[in-house]
């Protein structure tokens, strides 16, 4: 007998099974989307997927175990029982927010972008923001309610009468230098 148990999986197409732990899967589109998620609904690893050919274990043509098919049948085959790997955790943020002054509510709205709080007070703009922990501002919005909903865009020095704003802060170091001067005309030297 296959180790696999193939009768018991759900949506088995007619119950046609196609191999070892490798079935005709059956409102494919509608609940799955993928044989990584048909095989992760059983708690297991999709380890091949096929598009076949009218509802038979005939395969049309190869996929990957993430590839989504409008059809209401592919043919999945799913490996070892157990917890299906994780999925890797998301890359740390380059930006470490919760160290930043002033988060509101400790609210991050995205990579290296925070609700600031004492928004008017304190900085005025979020390029003062964004300069105050030695970055650039690479994006500005005022928001709706002291949350991360966008109320409208704005520029890096826009100054706003509000308590809070959304700040993005691009990379560490040094800010844009500002151009110099203008030569004065009046050629004090």
């Amino acid at each position: 007998p296959s180790p696999c148990d193939e009768q018991s999986w759900p949506d088995v197409d007619h119950g046609l099974v196609c191999g070892p732990c490798k079935v005709l899967v059956d409102n494919f589109e509608t609940t799955y989307g993928t044989c990584g998620g048909y095989c992760a609904s059983i708690n297991r690893t999709c380890t091949g997927a096929w598009n076949e050919l009218g509802d038979s274990c005939s395969v049309d043509h190869p996929m990957e175990c993430f590839t989504q098919l409008k059809s209401s049948d592919a043919i999945c085959e799913c490996g070892e029982a157990g917890v299906a790997p994780a999925s890797p955790p998301p890359p740390p943020s380059p930006c470490d927010e919760q160290s930043w002054p002033d988060v509101d509510h400790g609210l991050v709205c995205g990579p290296c972008k925070v609700l600031v709080d004492n928004f008017e007070t304190t900085y005025g703009t979020c390029g003062g923001y964004c300069a105050s922990i030695n970055r650039t501002c690479t994006g500005a919005w005022n928001e709706l309610g002291d949350s991360c909903s966008v109320d409208h865009p704005m520029e890096c020095f826009t100054q706003l009468k509000s308590s809070d704003a959304i700040c993005e802060c691009g990379e560490a170091g040094v800010a844009p230098a500002s151009p110099p001067p203008p030569p004065s005309p009046c050629d004090e030297q």
